[in-house]
């Protein structure tokens, strides 16, 4: 119901007020009594206190003509007048009941009236007559507030009353439905030759378009469905929703305010080609777009490799070029920045415990600049906290002949933990790890890109442990057994890395641990299998000794002799 509703008391519901048998139920009585024509059904529900019961109650005495809108009630108050003036002439052989009381008092209590005029009072309800024994008896009706008992002689039902209420209600409704019918089956496909040419002129490539409709909710949109982008429709947009539609109509140009982006699917060449990222826009397309919202979409670096799951919004200026544009991850973990630059689309990159797809390692923190150009996307000045420590260099991705990626860094205080943990697990060892890497890879996708990195490291460890080995002890023992297992500190390490996909191989070994060095190298391969030799060296106060340690067995746990 209208909370601003007013309702106010029939002639029958002011009669029933004073004759408590006409409605006998509690909460109706309570409802019908606060009637008074002034209060609303929002201040009548706040003085009761239970919004459920006045509404309920409410719909029982309207339905049962007790109560009625109030202009509607005036209505009836006038016709019920007017039949009590012509009841005189009525024929006196009827009685009347003294529970249908519509008019005046006196009335009520006059029983020689004729029963026309209950039946002309009777408008919103049937009134209740006298039983035959002496005592009074009310018979009700299931789910009904009245008793109902009509004469024998009169069977005849009253015919509704049409009123401007009414006749305003229907009138609403019907229009409300020719509305509703002619926004959802107007024959929007007639725009659809229109549109893809301005869009032609827009991009300035060829667009394509499946289907132009409309939806309201939650608000009317003009929507585009099934748009395709370039000769061979390599950029696809699932669906694309104008705002304020009414603007389209008439003469150009036209002024959008918004439109909004969904399951967009775009190439990375084609969109840095789009006019609005290499500054050569132009208004011969008679449209101007404010902003556009992107949700749900992807940008494509080559067949394999996507960025997935973005978020995005554009604003543009009043002569079509940028003045923001900005993407984000699902997650919110990468945030990019773009803007038109003389050499490709220009990248602001700022991560927030960012993952790259495929890989096992995250970056805590993450500034970089970028560029992102034909086949090529060039990330520049990156400085990172990465696995406990900090990263700064650079990393291209090219996708011209398949995949192939290069990268150099400055290592500083990296976690030797988390590293071990990240790219070798069967590995222990701890320290502070600084220096520098080299990488480069290339593969058909994604996944082989990442598994044939071959890489370059020179690192120092400080003040640090390799588990798995003692050199020290093995060096002791001078050739009388074995040593497996164990651990081995040291001051400093620092060694040359090679990585490839088969091996690792660590060469230039130089080991610091007080009164024990060592030197030599070592080969890992993938399966965990170590083979290395070192020249360690024992040195006492008076004496100095040296043995060549062979180091074999399978990661994590190795063993050390002295070679014979």
């Amino acid at each position: 119901m209208d909370p601003k509703l007013v309702f106010a008391k029939t002639p029958i519901g002011d009669e029933a007020v004073r004759q408590s048998t006409r409605v006998v139920q509690r909460n109706l009585r309570m409802v019908l009594v606060q009637v008074d024509g002034k209060m609303s059904i929002e201040e009548l529900t706040s003085k009761i206190g239970n919004p459920r019961l006045v509404e309920s109650a409410l719909r029982e005495l309207e339905e049962g003509g007790f109560i009625a809108p109030t202009v509607e009630a005036v209505s009836v108050w006038e016709e019920s007048k007017k039949a009590a003036a012509g009841s005189s002439e009525q024929s006196d052989h009827s009685v009347m009941s003294q529970f249908s009381t519509f008019g005046p008092k006196s009335l009520a209590n006059e029983s020689t009236k004729g029963d026309g005029v209950g039946r002309n009072f009777s408008s919103f309800g049937k009134p209740a007559l006298h039983a035959s024994s002496a005592s009074e008896s009310e018979v009700f009706q299931p789910n009904s507030i009245l008793a109902d008992k009509k004469p024998d002689t009169d069977n005849r039902r009253h015919k509704p009353r049409i009123t401007r209420g009414n006749m305003l209600t229907w009138f609403s409704i019907g229009l409300l439905t020719a509305l509703v019918c002619t926004v959802f089956f107007y024959p929007y496909e007639q725009f659809k030759p229109a549109i893809e040419s301005s869009a032609t002129r827009l991009l300035k490539t060829p667009v394509k378009i499946d289907h132009v409709g409309m939806v309201l909710f939650p608000s009317p949109r003009l929507k585009l469905s099934g748009v395709h982008i370039g000769e061979l429709s390599d950029s696809t947009i699932g669906e694309i929703r104008i705002a304020s539609p009414i603007s389209l109509l008439g003469k150009g140009p036209y002024e959008i305010s918004q439109a909004n982006v969904l399951g967009a699917d775009i190439l990375a060449n084609r969109l840095i080609a789009l006019p609005m990222f290499t500054g050569e826009v132009t208004n011969d397309a008679g449209v101007l777009i404010r902003k556009i919202i992107v949700e749900q979409s992807r940008v494509r670096l080559g067949e394999d490799v996507a960025m997935a799951d973005l978020y995005g919004e554009l604003v543009f200026r009043a002569d079509g070029s940028i003045e923001k544009a900005s993407f984000e991850t699902v997650d919110r973990t990468l945030l990019i920045d773009v803007l038109p630059g003389s050499d490709g689309v220009a990248l602001n990159i700022e991560g927030r415990a960012w993952q790259p797809a495929g890989t096992p390692i995250s970056f805590a923190s993450l500034q970089a600049k970028g560029s992102l150009q034909k086949d090529k996307l060039l990330i520049q000045n990156i400085d990172t906290t990465f696995l406990g420590g900090i990263l700064r260099g650079n990393w291209s991705l090219e996708w011209s002949n398949g995949l192939s990626m290069a990268g150099d860094g400055i290592l500083s205080r990296l976690d030797s933990r988390k590293v071990s943990s990240a790219f070798a697990p069967s590995l222990k060892i701890e320290g502070d790890m600084s220096g520098t890497i080299r990488l480069r890879s290339i593969g058909g996708d994604w996944n082989t890109l990442l598994g044939n990195v071959e890489a370059v490291l020179n690192t120092e460890i400080t003040r640090g442990v390799i588990h798995g080995v003692d050199l020290g002890e093995a060096a002791r023992r001078n050739g009388n057994s074995a040593v497996r297992a164990g651990a081995t500190k040291f001051d400093r390490l620092r060694s040359v890395v090679s990585i490839t996909p088969k091996q690792v191989v660590v060469r230039d070994v130089h080991m610091d641990a007080g009164m024990v060095t060592a030197v030599g190298q070592f080969v890992s391969g993938r399966d965990g299998l170590v083979e290395g030799n070192m020249t360690v060296s024992l040195q006492t106060s008076v004496s100095s000794q040296y043995a060549p340690v062979r180091i074999f067995g399978r990661l994590p746990d190795l063993s050390a002799a002295i070679r014979k």
